[in-house]
């Protein structure tokens, strides 16, 4: 996996981010974080609405409080989850 280097700047400053925990918490989303398909209502539509906004994204993981853009195994940006969608986005994710 790699991390754009204009990225590793955007997770310094966004998210406070730095060093090995950008590369270790980017893993972590691409293996752990919540996809596309497992959202519904208000998430769901948010995420449709990131993937209009970045052309090149192929593939969005929401982990923790951010959702993780990526264009194939590349990091391209990290974007913090609204607060009104975080409060009930419990609700938003489908249990299988």
């Amino acid at each position: 996996m790699n991390i754009s280097e204009h990225e590793k700047q955007h997770m310094k400053e966004r998210c406070g981010f730095n060093g090995k925990s950008q590369e270790c918490m980017a893993q972590k989303a691409l293996e752990h974080g919540i996809t596309h398909a497992q959202t519904k209502g208000r998430l769901n539509k948010w995420i449709t609405s990131l993937f209009f906004k970045n052309t090149n994204a192929n593939n969005i993981r929401i982990y923790g409080d951010n959702a993780y853009i990526f264009c194939g195994s590349t990091l391209v940006t990290v974007i913090r989850v609204p607060a009104d969608l975080k409060k009930d986005m419990g609700k938003m994710i489908r249990r299988e």
